[in-house]
């Protein structure tokens, strides 16, 4: 998706570790009797069923254990199990209290012995070659990842005040796709009042409904066509390059994304009017 203002996944850069003996001893699994009393607290306050939440719990101080066996340096591990359908894997490394927090998608609880100690050389050290198996791992594993909820019927717009999509979108994919693209394009919802932004979204891609969604700031008579054509010339080459897992990262515009982009006959032209007039686009 083209957005203006770019958020980054923060990644803690490795810092050098100073490994002291540690004063406390790894943390022991929880009792039978705290274990049913988290359990009575957690339903009486929250109204729900704890047991998935102690379960996930135990899981992951049982493959914390496991990692921490192979962690060569004597760093304390904290390890959450999450059902992120982005990121699969997340490491912050603290210097000050000699500790790695490892965030990990739960499809690593029962991963065989040589993911677990890829793990713990790709915490510890951010090694590349268990980065790369890691990923495969992932790649390996894409079932487990929990599917989005099934979204809700969209009513297509693609004639607006200034733009039609549907034109644009068929001359885009005869002339650049060969007719290749399969997907349904829609102009995004109204607002009732003009508000100001500090970012937009221009365009979307739904990889599971196949449907490009285009801004409706972009439909107005100061946006030239070939801006929007652009726009949703992006968001059609996300068909062409699904987002991949590299690393335990998600990589949504790889470089061979980047540079199909630049066949695009007006990029540069396009660029540029975009690092003119994006302040006009940010109040809709």
């Amino acid at each position: 998706m083209i957005t203006v203002k770019i958020f980054l996944l923060k990644v803690e850069k490795d810092q050098e570790l100073e490994v002291r003996p540690l004063a406390r001893a790894i943390p022991k699994p929880l009792s039978k009797e705290t274990t049913e009393r988290v359990r009575a607290i957690t339903e009486s306050m929250l109204g729900v069923d704890s047991e998935r939440i102690l379960n996930r719990a135990t899981r992951g101080q049982a493959l914390r254990d496991r990692i921490q066996g192979h962690l060569r340096g004597g760093q304390r591990l904290k390890v959450t199990l999450t059902d992120n359908t982005y990121t699969m894997i997340s490491v912050k490394r603290m210097s000050s209290r000699a500790t790695y927090e490892l965030r990990l998608h739960h499809m690593f609880y029962d991963a065989p012995e040589s993911i677990i100690v890829a793990l713990a050389r790709y915490v510890e050290d951010n090694d590349k070659d268990s980065s790369a198996l890691l990923g495969d791992y992932i790649d390996a594993n894409q079932t487990k990842v929990r599917p989005r909820k099934r979204q809700r019927a969209v009513n297509l717009e693609t004639k607006g005040e200034c733009h039609d999509l549907a034109e644009i979108y068929d001359e885009l994919n005869r002339n650049y796709f060969g007719g290749g693209i399969s997907a349904s394009v829609t102009w995004g919802s109204k607002r009732s009042q003009t508000k100001r932004r500090r970012s937009i979204k221009m365009g979307s891609y739904s990889p599971d409904e196949k449907l490009i969604r285009i801004h409706r700031s972009l439909d107005r008579a100061f946006v030239p066509r070939y801006f929007v054509a652009w726009v949703l010339y992006h968001e059609m080459l996300h068909q062409i390059h699904p987002v991949r897992v590299k690393g335990g990262r998600r990589l949504v515009h790889p470089p061979e994304f980047l540079a199909d982009e630049r066949k695009f006959k007006q990029y540069e032209q396009a660029v540029a009017w975009q690092k003119k007039y994006i302040v006009h686009l940010l109040s809709y």
